[in-house]
């Protein structure tokens, strides 16, 4: 497939996924949550199915994805920022940090060691099949317009397709689309955030965050595969 025509299927991508989760109702809404007199605040670990579900960037195996709702209360503008929250993991005494899309994006590149690489990612493509249309198994269907997006697998001779810095500029804008921004917040916000999965199975999470007058720990369970 001609390169050029695979950077325009990476760039369609972004059309079906580009926006932040919508803030819940309340934090009560999440798996977990926690109020305090400035602000509450709900999270929500997703499955690594539902990660795959919900990006086309193949995070999948590689970080823990996390869904926060952050609710300053009335009045309150809050300084949020990124780095005031960390991953505590029950068989580890170290905090994870959350990466940046950036951090994210170069280390998801797939860097080539030789010239038949295998390479995985974000994927789009659009067209129309014409009728009829024969499956493999004998069965005739009718064709028509096809339009979907994905993970795709590449391996050739001229190297990943996942190794270029458009496709690695393709994988940050989505996941900065998606991310919990920092900044000051004063009324309901939500995105998610990315750990580096680092734990083993059977590994339980809670989500801390550091606010300027209080500390607030968000348990959660096993995710569901």
């Amino acid at each position: 497939m001609n390169r050029l025509w695979v950077l325009l299927l990476l760039s369609t991508t972004l059309v079906f996924a580009q926006n932040p989760p919508a803030p819940r109702a309340s934090a009560k809404d999440y798996e977990a949550s926690k109020a305090e007199p400035q602000y509450s605040i709900g999270a929500r670990l997703l499955s690594k199915t539902q990660v795959e579900k919900s990006f086309a960037t193949p995070l999948a195996g590689h970080y823990l994805v996390i869904e926060v709702g952050f609710y300053p209360s009335d009045g309150k503008i809050i300084d949020l920022q990124r780095s005031s929250f960390a991953l505590l993991a029950s068989d580890s005494q170290s905090p994870i940090t959350p990466a940046s899309p950036e951090e994210v994006a170069s280390m998801l590149q797939k860097k080539p060691k030789s010239s038949r690489d295998v390479a995985v990612y974000p994927t789009a493509h659009a067209g129309y099949e014409s009728w009829p249309v024969y499956d493999g198994t004998g069965v005739k269907r009718v064709g028509g317009p096809v339009v979907g997006a994905g993970v795709g697998v590449g391996v050739g001779p001229s190297g990943p397709v996942a190794s270029t810095d458009s496709d690695r500029k393709t994988m940050q804008t989505e996941l900065t689309d998606k991310e919990l921004r920092s900044g000051e917040a004063s009324s309901p916000v939500a995105g998610y955030l990315y750990f580096p999965l680092m734990g083993k199975e059977k590994v339980t999470y809670t989500l801390q965050y550091s606010g300027s007058d209080a500390v607030s720990k968000l348990p959660f369970k096993e995710p569901q595969k």
